[in-house]
């Protein structure tokens, strides 16, 4: 008992660290970090159920999906980095395949297993790296390319979230470029459709948001979005979660919404909160 309530306290610790010395505070020996390599394929990791757990990604997330059963937030709220996260079950047992989409548009798929037995090794860091880095020192873990057979190829709604991020075409979808104003019912905030990926099974929607002047703050409730009635809508992300200041950038986010077809990019519904300049300045 006297070891599992160390741990809990460190893993509290560490989510409230600044960066400089949380890269000290990893070199301890107590708070040894586990290596995890993503790649096409889904990764383990085990989470102890009661304490923190702390992912630390080569690049910032900027979407997070399936991830109901866990609470994640960046490690330092007061100045958060996307990179260093840290995660807690909100429930003592259960698993789910939790994906995180990077800037760059690349993709950490996960099966995150919630566990609360007393002998589970209680890994308090893990450091995901790209499997091309193992690659790299590690030729023979490479995958067969030359004559092996592969199933035809399928995209998934993350890898079409991914081309939208990037700007890229995608093999098997049509894109539209649009200029079409779309009436959300918010004051001082528009919304136009630039651009649409249209596909068999899935479409993508890409929409820049504008406010209207420097003294108007809003922010977007991704969880209460919705496409068409019923909703279609799949996956979304958004590049700021608060529109809003005194910078022209940062009266701009584009959002981006994948959906089932059968719906029109016009009947978007975007739940948005009007925030104070008070509280916007802490976005």
């Amino acid at each position: 008992m006297k070891t599992v309530r160390r741990v809990q306290i460190t893993a509290y610790i560490i989510g409230w660290l600044p960066p400089l010395i949380l890269a000290c505070f990893s070199t301890m020996p107590n708070a040894e970090a586990r290596d995890v390599y993503y790649g096409k394929a889904k990764e383990t990791v085990l989470i102890p159920f009661g304490v923190e757990t702390l992912f630390r990604f080569p690049i910032e997330v900027k979407t997070i999906t399936e991830a109901n059963r866990f609470e994640i937030r960046p490690a330092n709220p007061e100045e958060p980095d996307y990179s260093v996260l840290v995660v807690k079950p909100r429930m003592s047992e259960g698993s789910a395949d939790v994906t995180f989409l990077f800037s760059d548009g690349s993709v950490a798929r996960t099966q995150l297993i919630i566990s609360n037995k007393p002998n589970l090794k209680r890994d308090s860091i893990y450091d995901f790296k790209p499997k091309d880095d193992l690659l790299v020192s590690n030729p023979n873990l490479a995958e067969p390319s030359s004559n092996a057979k592969h199933d035809p190829m399928t995209i998934s709604e993350l890898d079409l979230m991914r081309a939208m991020i990037r700007g890229e075409s995608v093999s098997g979808f049509d894109v539209s470029h649009y200029s079409l104003n779309i009436p959300i019912g918010s004051p001082n905030l528009t919304a136009q459709l630039t651009k649409v990926y249209r596909g068999k099974d899935l479409n993508g929607y890409v929409y820049l948001l504008k406010v209207d002047g420097s003294g108007h703050f809003y922010e977007v409730d991704l969880k209460a979005l919705a496409l068409g009635h019923p909703n279609l809508a799949v996956v979304s992300q958004i590049d700021r979660k608060v529109i809003g200041g005194n910078q022209p950038d940062d009266r701009e986010s584009f959002l981006r919404i994948i959906a089932k077809p059968g719906t029109s990019a016009s009947k978007v519904i975007l739940p948005v909160a009007i925030k104070s300049d008070a509280k916007a300045e802490g976005k």
